[in-house]
């Protein structure tokens, strides 16, 4: 495992048991809607703080951005850019089911160079180095060899509820997908559900509307577990578009044109 994912991951462990501390203390069944909305500002808040602050101390040249504090440059000269999200799956984590992570992306010259993806709730790490594989706690791991849809567990994720044409074209793709896969589970959590797909847990991903940071996370640590990543046109515009399409190389044309309609598994 690379230095730069070491330091890092020491970083997100301290925000994260302090993130399952908070939660733990705090008592959701007798408190009003205000105070949970303020509780969970301050998890955020709180995480993202953290984690920068101890990244910054051991690379002070680096610059880090989040959504809660937004960019802190260390000079216009520097070249490498942390983007973190602290709490991915808020739903998730404000109703206590343990699907949530704190994704952290590192780029040098417009590159993802590291990623981690951390569920704070199960201890689960996901990593990835550019070039050097991806690892789930500590071990190697490659997406799974599943070759038929028909034998494929999915996951997804549903477009918001606005009655748009996209969103009705992305909920009847997952609809045919639905219909010819083994089986498709939505756990509320994109990073994660992508990170699955890599480890081999899910063996292939349908995700929409993904966050930046979410995405160069997630995206960078399947590609080192060798998946393949396109945009739900097959072309590879999937970082700009946030519509990403997860799956081992001999499984993503066919979740592609069952996805379309133009292939049944």
């Amino acid at each position: 495992m690379q230095p730069t994912v070491n330091i890092a991951l020491r970083s997100i462990r301290e925000a994260s048991e302090e993130l399952v501390r908070a939660f733990e203390r705090f008592d959701f069944d007798h408190a009003s809607e205000r105070d949970i909305s303020k509780f969970l500002a301050e998890c955020r808040i709180g995480t993202e703080k953290k984690i920068i602050f101890s990244l910054k101390r051991a690379f002070p040249r680096h610059s880090f951005e989040g959504p809660e504090t937004g960019i802190r440059e260390a000079s216009p000269e520097s070249s490498t850019l942390w983007k973190i999200n602290p709490i991915e799956g808020l739903e998730n984590f404000r109703n206590g089911l343990p699907l949530y992570s704190i994704n952290v992306a590192c780029i040098t010259d417009g590159k993802v160079e590291h990623a981690l993806v951390l569920n704070p709730a199960t201890g689960e790490e996901f990593t990835a180095s550019r070039g050097r594989g991806a690892s789930y706690n500590g071990r190697r791991i490659r997406s799974r060899e599943v070759t038929k849809l028909s034998q494929c567990i999915l996951g997804v994720n549903y477009p918001g509820l606005a009655q748009t044409e996209r969103n009705q074209k992305v909920r009847e793709q997952i609809a045919r997908l639905t219909e010819h896969a083994h089986g498709v589970r939505t756990i509320g959590a994109n990073a994660l559900t992508v990170a699955y797909a890599a480890a081999g847990h899910l063996h292939a991903a349908w995700m929409c509307d993904l966050e930046e940071t979410d995405l160069l996370a997630s995206s960078l640590i399947a590609k080192e577990a060798g998946c393949l990543l396109s945009d739900f046109s097959g072309g590879t515009d999937y970082s700009k578009s946030g519509d990403i399409a997860v799956a081992n190389p001999r499984l993503i044309k066919a979740l592609l044109q069952t996805a379309a309609g133009t292939q049944a598994q």
